[in-house]
């Protein structure tokens, strides 16, 4: 049986595209007309404003090497029949119990179905979706990419959000245990850093004159920093930070109100 694609000549409105992140979906097939028909007939695809960003492997073995060094893969169209007559399918126990992915969406297309009968490749590989190459009408595909997308949108915030409790029950251990409002101070600063996934590198918290032993020398002391700037806790001196910080400091004093720059903010 022919591998062909084939596809209607159904019509759709074009979305306007954004600057979202694309969706990333990979196709794996050893003909390249696949790759290049499905890539044209999906061009004008966008789900939640994203477009899609196509990867291309025309081997099992070159989708695992992909694969093994990429986790942003959101949806794999996969040709079952490649370098051997069930690369595709030993690809899926690849992805699913050697690299541990349970997010990514796998939509197995073949143009040979007697070779890998539908309820027998359901029952026994970790696959979401089963379609014969030449039942596949453009609608049928935008059905196929929306199912996919939106599955793995959904795991990917329940995913989010197991990690954003496991930062919270880690920031609550860490905060518990500072034994001095210095060492509080830079702990809460730290998971403020952490939960938040800001990546800072110089994340920074000053007090003004109130902190200091003399409340009325007007000097800024240090009363938390992250590891970044963990040596102005030695001596709480703001002086060898950059001019730049120092004037934002002094500015955000002096007028009383919050500063946003290109890479600070000052409260």
């Amino acid at each position: 049986m022919s591998d062909e694609l084939v596809f209607s000549d159904d019509q759709t409105d074009t979305p306007a595209h954004s600057a979202l992140p694309a969706w990333q979906v990979l196709i794996v097939d050893d003909d390249s007309a696949v790759h290049e028909v499905t890539k044209l007939v999906m061009s004008d695809f966008v789900m939640d404003g994203r477009p899609l960003q196509f990867t291309h492997c025309y081997s099992a073995a070159e989708a695992r090497t992909l694969l093994a060094n990429r986790d942003d893969i959101a949806l794999i169209l996969l040709d079952v029949v490649m370098e051997s007559d069930q690369a595709g399918l030993d690809l899926v126990r690849f992805i699913r119990e050697e690299l541990k992915n349970l997010q990514v969406r796998v939509v197995l297309r073949t143009g040979q179905p007697g070779q890998a009968p539908e309820e027998q490749v359901i029952r026994d590989y970790d696959i979401n979706d089963y379609k014969e190459k030449t039942d596949l009408t453009r609608r049928k595909l935008i059905t196929v990419f929306y199912a996919g997308l939106r599955a793995y949108r959904d795991l990917m915030r329940i995913e989010h959000a197991r990690q954003g409790l496991r930062r919270s029950i880690e920031a609550i251990c860490e905060v518990s245990e500072s034994r001095s409002l210095r060492s509080f101070a830079s702990a809460v600063l730290d998971q403020v850093n952490f939960l938040l996934d800001l990546r800072g590198e110089g994340i920074c918290a000053s007090c003004c004159s109130a902190y200091t032993a003399n409340a009325r020398d007007g000097h800024i002391r240090v009363l938390a920093a992250t590891q970044a700037y963990a040596g102005l806790l030695v001596d709480e001196e703001v002086g060898n930070l950059s001019p730049a910080v120092q004037e934002a400091f002094r500015r955000a004093l002096q007028e009383k109100t919050s500063h946003h720059g290109a890479r600070e903010y000052v409260g």
